[in-house]
């Protein structure tokens, strides 16, 4: 709240700081008055106005900052807790690089978004006290002045479609490319053993030159707006330098309004210019938002029953009872599998690779369910 309240203060003094400057030009300047006390007192004034302007910035910097970084830092601990309960079946299926990528530059993309979220809704008040006082100066100059911002609003029509499924398939390919280097490193005994390094350095290169050119994608369309928005500026200047020129040559218009106007006009543009920007980290970090509900609404596939017993103490007897199992419902690991070991008793169990061995253990932890059966500790059901 006082970091809104910050940026409104902000937003008041950049709308102040025009009209002070036409107060000077129309009054101040008035050969008929006292202009040294009425210039003194226009100086005070401004620099009052300049000073409250630069509170009311470091405020808003340092307040949202430290908001962002405390909704992220929050963010990332409920991510971490959450891969901490879920289903070893889940990261069986899903890289760790694609996790890592979602808990860091996924968060970190967002955190960019927040810091500039409140920002936004300053830009948004400027335009519009901006658009008021405009209206207030001078009903025909200011209706001229705005009539080129509905081009923009056809071309953001337009851009937007493209712009958020460019952004989309950057994120997406920045986390194949992290998931194939973190699963390369991870494998590297395995990639060294079966000299596999040629290949595996051909796929990740192919999986950044992917992402490079995603990426190039998105920074295009993200950057396209930004000389139209400059042009529409130089457009709106000219109409107000011409056809305000005229009218202060007719004296149909004080040259403190013009001057105001050019002021505004170039205000107006600076928040549009910015809110364009602000938009492209926008469609980002949604793109990067839904990835991290992705993680966060995976469900907990291992869950106690409500009367679940606890083992406090137990003999330790092990018992499978008819265990089928499958990580693939097509390819079955355990098929109708039943033994008994006793407290004590030590027992081998022996077979070639995938026959079941670690998947028996894995079990017995109750790192997965079973598809149909029991595995007993002690005579319970875990």
């Amino acid at each position: 709240m006082l970091a809104l309240l910050a940026v409104l203060v902000f937003v008041v003094t950049q709308l102040s700081i025009p009209l002070v400057i036409l107060y000077a030009i129309d009054q101040g300047l008035n050969p008929a008055g006292d202009t040294a006390a009425a210039l003194s007192g226009i100086v005070g004034v401004f620099v009052f106005v300049v000073l409250v302007n630069y509170v009311a910035n470091f405020l808003q910097e340092m307040l949202v900052g430290r908001v962002a970084e405390n909704v992220i830092v929050d963010l990332r601990r409920a991510m971490f807790s959450h891969l901490q309960r879920i289903s070893l079946s889940f990261m069986d299926k899903t890289e760790v690089g694609r996790v890592m990528s979602r808990l860091q530059s996924d968060t970190g993309t967002l955190q960019e978004f927040l810091e500039t979220s409140v920002f936004a809704i300053g830009d948004l008040v400027l335009l519009l006290g901006i658009v008021v006082t405009l209206l207030v100066l001078h009903v025909d100059l200011g209706l001229l002045t705005l009539s080129i911002v509905p081009i923009l609003l056809v071309v953001r029509i337009f851009w937007l479609p493209y712009a958020r499924a460019a952004f989309r398939r950057a994120r997406e390919t920045n986390s194949m490319a992290n998931g194939a280097l973190a699963e390369s490193i991870r494998g590297v005994r395995t990639i060294q053993g079966q000299v596999r390094e040629q290949v595996n350095y051909e796929l990740y290169a192919d999986l950044c030159d992917l992402n490079r050119r995603a990426h190039l994608k998105a920074a295009k369309l993200a950057q396209v707006n930004i000389p139209i928005v400059d042009t529409l500026t130089g457009a709106a200047m000219a109409i107000i330098v011409i056809v305000g020129g005229q009218m202060v040559l007719n004296d149909n218009l004080e040259l403190g309004v013009m001057v105001a106007f050019l002021f505004y006009v170039q205000r107006f543009f600076d928040p549009i210019r910015s809110l364009t920007i602000q938009y492209s980290m926008m469609q980002r970090a949604t793109v990067s938002g839904q990835r991290i509900l992705e993680v966060l609404d995976v469900p907990q596939a291992i869950k106690d029953k409500p009367d679940a017993l606890d083992l406090a103490a137990c003999t330790g007897a092990v018992g499978f009872s008819n265990v089928n199992f499958a990580y693939v419902p097509s390819t079955p690991v355990l098929n109708d599998v039943s033994f008994c070991i006793s407290p004590g008793e030590k027992v081998a169990i022996i077979g070639p690779t995938g026959s079941g061995k670690s998947t028996i253990a894995a079990l017995l932890r109750r790192f997965y369910d079973t598809d149909s059966g029991q595995v007993l500790i002690d005579g319970h059901d875990v």
